[in-house]
C-alpha cells in the first residue's frame, strides 16, 4: 500500500529517484542554480533546504551526513560548509527559490529554475534591476520623469510595477544583495544606453 508516502514518484523506481535527486542536489550546490521540470524542482527543494540545515551545524557528524548523500565531495562539501552555510547563518529557512520559466518545447512540460537565494546571480535581483533600469532609461521610450535610482530605492517609485515589485524590492533591500543592488541597476542602465547609442549608428 502507498499510505502515508507523500512524495512525487516522478515515474521512477525508488533507487532511480534517489540517485537522480542526489545528482540534482549536488549540481545545485555546485552551481547554485539549475533548470529542471517543476515537479522535480518541488521535490528537490526539500532536500536542498535540508542540506543547508546540515551545513549550518558544521560539525564532524554533519560533514559525514553530507558526504553520505552528496556527490563530488571535493567540490560540493567546501561550497556547502564554507560558502552557503555562512550566507544563511541568520536565516531560519526558505533557502531556495523556484521560478517558473514556461513550458518545454516538445512535450510541453512545465519548467522551472531552482536556486539558492541571495547569490551573485540571484534571479529576483536580475528581474528587479532590469525593471528599474527600463523604467529610468530613455531607451524605454517612456522614462519616469524626475526620478533617480536613489529615489526608487528609498521607496518613492510606487508607480513602478505595483505591489509585487515593491515586495520584491523590500526583500532585496533586506538581503545580502542590498549593497550590490544600486551597482547592478547602474550597470543595467549603462548597458541600455550603450545599446541605444549603437542602434542610432
Amino acid at each position: 500500500m502507498h499510505h502515508g508516502k507523500h512524495v512525487r514518484r516522478l515515474n521512477r523506481t525508488s533507487a532511480h529517484r534517489k540517485a537522480m535527486l542526489r545528482n540534482m542536489v549536488s549540481a545545485l550546490i555546485k552551481h547554485e542554480r539549475i533548470e529542471t521540470t517543476l515537479p522535480k524542482a518541488k521535490e528537490l527543494k526539500k532536500i536542498a533546504d535540508k542540506m543547508i540545515t546540515i551545513g549550518k551545524k558544521g560539525d564532524f557528524n554533519a560533514k559525514r551526513s553530507a558526504m553520505a548523500y552528496l556527490r563530488e565531495h571535493g567540490t560540493t562539501i567546501p561550497i556547502l560548509f564554507d560558502t552557503l552555510a555562512p550566507r544563511f547563518a541568520n536565516r531560519n529557512g526558505g533557502y531556495t527559490r523556484i521560478q517558473r520559466i514556461g513550458q518545454r518545447y516538445g512535450d510541453n512540460a512545465p519548467m522551472a529554475v531552482i536556486e539558492y537565494i541571495d547569490g551573485k546571480n540571484d534571479l529576483k535581483k536580475e528581474f528587479v534591476t532590469k525593471q528599474i533600469a527600463h523604467a529610468l532609461s530613455p531607451a524605454s521610450g517612456k522614462p519616469i520623469p524626475n526620478m533617480s535610482v536613489e529615489d526608487i530605492l528609498a521607496g518613492k517609485g510606487e508607480v513602478l510595477g505595483g505591489n509585487k515589485f515593491q515586495r520584491d524590492l523590500k526583500k532585496l533591500q533586506n538581503s545580502s544583495n542590498a549593497a550590490s543592488l544600486k551597482t547592478g541597476i547602474e550597470a543595467e542602465l549603462a548597458k541600455l544606453s550603450e545599446q541605444m547609442s549603437s542602434a542610432k549608428l
